[in-house]
């Protein structure tokens, strides 16, 4: 049953922050979109109402703020239908094939038997595998292929404190794991392509010195935070049954759906992985064709793909059938499009250019003090729109406040770029929060608990490492 009180509490919110911005001479459209944003958060993190519903928000009140003149409720609609609703879509479909065949059940066997029966250290390897794998494969794509072996996991443990820790510690690998390298998530990918624009670049492993550090202090303590302290698993031990061990002695083989699966699989994976490496060659061969085709074989369009070929191949009775499609969570993709709908008009109002101005603030105070505070703006904003968005908007701009405040332009952006990543609270925070909340396995409150923590040691060690290890950033 609804609450009342937060039921009305959540747009009085929304009303006080459009008024109190719009009265200090912000425009209508920014103070608005500022007060919706302001409504779905304080919604999102009480659970007033199912998170799905409060994503439809924007669809039904975005079209009134003047954001868009011309056709306010088709720009407002139109993120419902972006291509990384349908890359979750075709991950989900990746996803059953892989639980249908019982795949997952063979991945979750070898990595049981590497980690042993402790709780904390099947976590941890499952959080460790996560993060290898994230930093060189989209952070969506790779909390996709590690769902159906948690899943796996969890249904064969009865204590329900293991699956929180497990899943959101996947969700926050995905992304700590991205921000170690220059190709792991698309806003260090935007980020050298702005450098590019302006005759710079970054050394490949130039960036992994200072990243590096920092996604390995945050896994760490995400890890430790998580089993140790938010929802303690030390004295628990996961079983490995006894018909899994059996199954696979009788049946060491995979059989022939198992293999056309692990084809499909392994060849999506592969081209998320291997994607922009083969641009980069075929471009400096000067391979024009190949390099056109590579553009257009974007994540989502991988992701379709080896959908429409579950459901096709082998003809005569497919990986999947398309009643298996009625399992798709669809109210998951509302939930991530009523969150880009928010990020587009966030970005449209111009909303995130006065939030950036706060930093032309910090002018005066000291590096570390300065640097700090940008970082806690940054995954502030993070925690609302997605973070290549977070990452297009604040980088342009606050790449000319760094002289103004005494902080070398690399480093500035460098800790802009590794924060944006670090919005581990919300579910719609990123996607890969959006795909574990979507088992329904914890709460929202448990992600944000979570999260806080996270968050506060990402604006503590991004500075610190900013300032100690920036002078490693060498540039061309």
């Amino acid at each position: 049953m609804f609450l009342l009180p937060r039921i009305f509490a959540g747009p009085l919110l929304g009303v006080i922050v459009g008024l109190l911005l719009w009265s200090n001479g912000v425009g209508f459209s920014p103070s608005y979109v500022a007060g919706l944003a302001a409504w779905m958060a304080f919604w999102w993190m009480t659970e007033t109402v199912p998170l799905e519903l409060t994503a439809l928000l924007p669809m039904v009140l975005i079209p009134f703020s003047g954001v868009f003149e011309k056709d306010g409720m088709g720009e407002a609609c139109a993120p419902y239908a972006d291509k990384n609703v349908f890359f979750f879509l075709g991950g989900f479909g990746i996803g059953m094939a892989i639980e249908r065949t019982e795949l997952h059940r063979r991945g979750a066997l070898l990595l049981l038997r590497v980690a042993g029966r402790n709780a904390v250290l099947v976590i941890g390897a499952f959080m460790l595998a996560t993060a290898m794998i994230s930093m060189w494969v989209n952070n969506t794509a790779t909390t996709m292929l590690m769902l159906p072996l948690a899943m796996s996991a969890i249904t064969i443990q009865s204590n329900p404190k293991f699956a929180p820790p497990l899943l959101i510690g996947i969700a926050f690998s995905s992304s700590i794991g991205g921000m170690a390298t220059l190709v792991g998530t698309a806003p260090n990918i935007f980020f050298t392509s702005f450098l590019e624009k302006q005759g710079k670049s970054i050394d490949f492993l130039s960036w992994m010195y200072v990243a590096g550090p920092v996604s390995l202090v945050l896994l760490l303590g995400a890890w430790i935070w998580l089993t140790w302290f938010l929802f303690p698993v030390k004295d628990l031990e996961v079983a490995i049954p006894e018909s899994w061990e059996l199954e696979f002695k009788e049946n060491p083989r995979l059989n022939r759906d198992q293999w056309i699966t692990l084809a499909i699989f392994g060849t999506a994976a592969a081209t998320w992985m291997l994607r922009e490496p083969l641009k980069s060659f075929a471009k400096s061969m000067n391979w024009q064709l190949i390099e056109s085709g590579l553009k257009r074989m974007e994540d989502p369009w991988v992701a379709m793909t080896a959908l429409v070929l579950l459901l096709l191949v082998p003809f005569h009775k497919p990986i999947l059938a398309w009643r298996d499609m009625e399992k798709v969570p669809w109210g998951v993709l509302m939930l991530l499009g009523g969150g880009l709908s928010l990020a587009k008009a966030i970005e449209a109002s111009g909303l995130d250019t006065l939030i950036a101005s706060v930093a032309g603030n910090f002018s005066g105070l000291s590096t570390w003090l300065a640097l700090t505070l940008i970082v806690a703006l940054v995954i502030g904003i993070s925690e609302l729109a997605s973070n290549l968005a977070t990452a297009t908007a604040l980088i342009p701009i606050l790449s000319e406040a760094g002289p103004a405040m005494g902080i070398d332009q690399i480093s500035l952006l460098t800790a802009v770029v590794l924060a944006s990543s670090c919005g581990f609270m919300l579910p719609v925070a990123t996607p890969p929060n959006t795909l574990v909340y979507a088992q329904r396995r914890f709460a929202a409150k448990d992600m944000i608990r979570a999260g806080a923590m996270i968050n506060l040691l990402a604006i503590i060690i991004i500075p610190f490492a900013v300032i100690q290890l920036g002078g490693l950033l060498g540039t061309k």
